[in-house]
């Protein structure tokens, strides 16, 4: 167990005793609790016993190397999250690539030197916590939102982004592909928090408002449905409607009288307030103030 003065747990994979020793005296030293393995095989049976804060990888090492273990890791839902830092004597730039797109958050040439590795793994710790409390933080107040990087590639997403993907008929690919093509340049271009913009998943209009920079090359995005249908079917799924009882509900939340709901349904004000009796049993509510709040909110956190 981590000890309450620790700065942090550390796992360091390294077939080199003299290199684990090394780095072992120097992360202690900074007041990290250490964690090390010989062999990627022996890294990922420790980190799914124990997970870590960061992991340190050596790219080449017998049985499994790094960049097989950084492959698995990243297919572990428990253990994708935590941040991977390459440690190389290899001079071939394709290999450093190779562990970055592996993903990989940076790399440390040996023979390591302790002030670059220590001011390194500060860094990218700093990052990982600020990530995981924003995620967290989203997670707890429902917020259909995600994170994703300076490519497009989605790096995660709160459970309601999913479920609201999944209401739209959508999937995480064909978000991913969306971002990439309609929203880099916007991203790139240093957006301002809140800033939105519109974007076309398949047959769904969404929009993107951005929340902010947790880590470096990564961006938070909150979703949010920009289309009628799409908020029929928020408000369908939410509290159990008839297509025809969502249509009324949308309609009411924006505003309009039950006349006005007639003529764009084309029904008469009366069944539009046949409609709202079971609409208002559904929601829990007594009035068009609180239904039209109910309908809000719903629509909001989705």
């Amino acid at each position: 167990m981590v000890g309450h003065n620790s700065q942090g747990l550390i796992l360091v994979a390294d077939d080199t005793a003299e290199s684990l020793a090394f780095m072992n005296e120097a992360l202690a030293s900074a007041g990290y609790t250490v964690l090390v393995a010989m062999d990627g095989a022996q890294a990922l049976n420790i980190a799914r016993r124990m997970p870590p804060d960061l992991i340190m990888l050596d790219a080449m090492m017998p049985n499994m190397d790094g960049f097989e273990a950084c492959r698995a890791l990243k297919a572990d839902a428990d253990l994708e999250d935590i941040p991977v830092i390459f440690l190389t004597g290899l001079s071939d730039p394709d290999d450093v690539v190779r562990g970055l797109e592996l993903g990989g958050v940076d790399y440390l040439t040996k023979p390591v030197n302790l002030e670059v590795m220590l001011a390194r793994v500060q860094v990218h710790l700093s990052n990982s916590r600020k990530t995981k409390s924003a995620r967290m933080a989203l997670e707890e107040m429902g917020q259909p939102a995600f994170a994703c990087n300076t490519d497009g590639a989605l790096l995660w997403q709160t459970r309601c982004s999913l479920s609201l993907l999944d209401t739209a008929g959508l999937d995480e690919t064909s978000l991913a592909s969306a971002l990439q093509t309609q929203a880099l340049h916007w991203l790139t271009n240093q957006p301002d928090r809140n800033d939105s913009l519109r974007l076309q998943v398949g047959d769904i209009r969404l929009q993107l408002r951005f929340l902010g920079r947790p880590a470096p090359g990564e961006f938070l995005l909150r979703l949010i449905p920009d289309d009628e249908e799409l908020n029929r079917r928020i408000l369908k799924e939410s509290f159990g409607l008839t297509d025809r009882e969502a249509e009324v509900l949308l309609w009411l939340s924006r505003g309009k009288t039950n006349q006005e709901i007639g003529q764009i349904l084309s029904m008469s004000p009366r069944t539009v307030n046949k409609h709202l009796e079971p609409v208002f049993r559904k929601l829990g509510v007594e009035n068009r103030t609180s239904a039209a709040a109910a309908a809000l909110a719903a629509l909001t956190q989705q």
